[in-house]
């Protein structure tokens, strides 16, 4: 080959990676600045969710009711259903922030629902039996489930101690797919019933009958009167029950009184609240849940969990 096809060859080389790193050079380019875009994004995502906050803690120190300063998330037809969402879940629609960006939120009482990591065998073998209707898989649901939990591998009767066990408390509730025995649907089912937060008191004012009667002493005649006295005149103490029942159920209830003291709230002494801000057209989001007491007016953090 002659020189001067030498230097058309590496004229034609020079060419070929100028041009390769002219395309990697805007393509570095084309990422930093969908990178950056997407930060600007996430930090106006970020500042409508903490707008969010400041307007929930706001709605919750109104003078009214804080079910009336918020839009109550609507409800079933069936009106034990809808006293349970009402008393326990506030949901605060979606706000426009201005320039395109929004955000929404909720807050829910834990206390009306049973912890599952922190509940006996007896506690959640009646929730289950209440939810499940299938005959006997209330007893292998709830011996997986504490396998599951528990910190050794030993079986229980009903049980199953895999490889894939957690040996720990469940993170949430959905956890429960990947118990053995337990579909999708049942979860969801099981959710209405079931949380892994707050305290492991049930709030009597508010939880469902299938959580109440978990409770030591409760009958089903006490059960029909919280439900009854809830909406209109909600009780505030474990004496406030007795001196409505009949002598019979109130000696259930005061012969379990100590426990049942331990176990009730006769108010959310926990709020657990899910903000999310975000900008209008893009799917990116900012989400906090926040764990909450009500104290003064006002509702104190005790626990940030930021995605």
């Amino acid at each position: 080959m002659s020189r001067r096809g030498f230097a058309l060859l590496a004229v034609l080389w020079t060419l070929t990676a100028m041009t390769m790193l002219t395309g990697v050079a805007m393509a570095v380019a084309r990422l930093g600045s969908a990178t950056t875009r997407n930060r600007v994004l996430l930090t106006r995502a970020a500042w409508a969710r903490e707008a969010c906050e400041a307007i929930l803690q706001a709605r919750w120190a109104s003078p009214h009711d804080p079910l009336s300063a918020m839009r109550i998330e609507a409800s079933p037809p069936d009106p034990l259903s809808a006293l349970r969402r009402r008393g326990t879940t506030w949901k605060l629609d979606s706000v426009d922030l201005g320039r395109g960006t929004w955000c929404a939120g909720t807050l829910e009482d834990p206390s009306v629902k049973l912890n599952v990591n922190l509940a006996d065998r007896a506690a959640l073998l009646t929730v289950f039996q209440a939810v499940v209707r299938r005959s006997g898989a209330a007893d292998s649901l709830v011996d997986a489930l504490l396998d599951w939990r528990d910190s050794d591998t030993d079986a229980r009767r009903f049980g199953d101690e895999s490889s894939g066990n957690r040996n720990g408390p469940v993170a949430d509730v959905w956890e429960l797919r990947y118990v053995r025995g337990f579909s999708d649907s049942l979860v969801m089912t099981l959710a209405a019933f079931l949380t892994t937060r707050g305290s492991g008191a049930i709030n009597v004012n508010a939880a469902p009958p299938e959580v109440l009667v978990t409770l030591p002493g409760m009958t089903e005649e006490a059960i029909r009167m919280v439900v009854m006295h809830r909406r209109d005149e909600p009780l505030t103490s474990a004496d406030a029950l007795a001196g409505l029942l009949s002598p019979s159920a109130r000696r259930a209830l005061l012969a379990s009184y100590p426990e049942f003291v331990r176990s009730a709230t006769f108010a959310a002494s926990q709020l657990v609240g899910t903000v999310t801000g975000g900008v209008r057209g893009t799917p990116l989001v900012a989400r906090v849940t926040l764990t909450m007491v009500p104290v003064a007016a006002r509702l104190a953090v005790i626990r940030r969990e930021t995605e």
